[in-house]
């Protein structure tokens, strides 16, 4: 082992540097908190382990790239979504050199792969980053029987197989839990990445100088709920002075771009490179999130570290309410009214707001995402040395 990898080993606590086959169809579309949490976790997890990814857009040297395709519907297609189609010869000789396997998501990939590591006998880590409503309220599908059907087949077929099912919020595991998941969980954060710094309010942009600029952050698509955001910034008694970014991209947008014209000032609605978003983040005045379909909320998470106050809708499909400091800062789930009545009180209370800024700073140091990518190591250890104590090396 090089003097590098001993310097990660200390960092990370005595654990041995293991294979890990990172099973996920995609890493790299701009669409959604599970693969962005996917593509940094990797990136993360390599200062500890040798990390061999298995998907449709499988970047590096050693990676395992398989075929790809985008499910033929509209919203999928926005959402840059490729899905990977297993190849078993692939997913054999990968998964068989490997000491765990992780699967990010449960689609038809991590279902190959975990029969490929059952036939390996290595053990596997889940990782629960979906909810059957992202995907089902997508194609037009809003029947709770349906998500009924799919969560009890995950569960069935997936994540009760798995050695640990890893899961971003205790909400999140609670929902698995109530579908009748026996399985370990470890409840793990996804965590604020690196990026974001809390460094105050930034000077702004010039078109925003004099406003009180909101920004509400995710995919733009049906159940985030960004017109909800809108249509309550139109009702507001205080709109004319409110300037709206709507960033992220996805099936929605020329509908949300249309809707924002009934703003006095419109809004800026699409997507924004990085370095922006972040500067935002730090110049804004209040992050709006009225999505209704949340394991945790990277989005809310990543306002959070910015030191930019947060209102979050009250829904109970969704971890994000659990950000919200009191009631002052939660509204009840596609509440146009509620919401716009919330956003004037902080406009006109701006002590009020100036002291959510370090009272939600405060909370920022729990979700370190170096703290959260060292405990999913740690599970990959543990999973190892439980599925083979006999030759498992060292102890912690």
């Amino acid at each position: 082992m090089a003097s590098g990898d001993a310097d990660v080993r200390r960092e990370v606590g005595p654990t041995r540097r293991l294979r890990v086959a990172f099973v996920a169809d995609t890493l790299h579309a701009p669409i959604g908190g599970g693969v962005t949490s996917g593509a940094r976790v990797v990136e993360r997890l390599r200062r500890y382990h040798d990390v061999q990814v298995i998907g449709a857009d499988a970047p590096g040297e050693g990676d395992v790239r398989l075929p790809g395709f985008v499910i033929p519907v509209h919203a999928m297609k926005a959402m840059h979504f490729v899905m990977a189609r297993p190849v078993r010869k692939e997913l054999d000789k990968a998964i068989a050199e490997a000491d765990v396997v992780h699967l990010q998501f449960p689609f038809w990939l991590s279902f190959a792969a975990l029969s490929a590591a059952r036939r390996a006998n290595k053990p596997v880590v889940a990782g629960f980053h979906v909810q059957p409503e992202n995907a089902l309220h997508n194609v037009g599908i809003w029947l709770p029987v349906i998500n009924d059907v799919v969560y009890r087949l995950w569960v069935d077929h997936l994540y009760s197989h798995a050695a640990c099912v890893v899961c971003p919020s205790p909400f999140a595991e609670r929902k698995l839990r109530s579908y009748g998941l026996a399985a370990k969980t470890a409840i793990i954060s996804n965590g604020i990445p690196d990026d974001i710094t809390p460094n105050g309010p930034n000077a702004r942009e010039p078109e925003h100088e004099g406003s009180f600029v909101i920004v509400t952050l995710g995919r733009l698509a049906s159940e985030k709920r960004q017109s909800v955001v809108i249509e309550a910034v139109r009702r507001s008694r205080n709109a004319r002075k409110i300037k709206l970014v709507v960033a992220g991209t996805g099936p929605l947008e020329a509908q949300l771009k249309d809707l924002a014209k009934t703003l006095p000032n419109g809004a800026e609605v699409g997507f924004l490179p990085r370095e922006r978003l972040l500067q935002l983040l730090r110049s804004a005045d209040l992050f709006v999130h009225a999505s209704e379909v949340e394991l945790e909320g990277i989005a809310v998470m990543e306002a959070i570290g910015s030191g930019l106050p947060v209102i979050v809708a009250d829904a109970p499909e969704s971890a994000a309410k659990d950000f919200a400091l009191d009631d002052d800062f939660r509204f009840p789930a596609g509440n146009v009214r509620k919401l716009a009545q919330r956003i004037d009180a902080l406009i006109e209370a701006p002590d009020l707001l100036r002291a959510a800024r370090t009272r939600y700073l405060e909370r920022a140091p729990a979700f370190d995402f170096g703290e959260c990518a060292k405990q999913l190591a740690m599970v990959y250890d543990d999973v190892v040395r439980a599925a083979h104590p006999k030759t498992s090396n060292g102890s912690r």
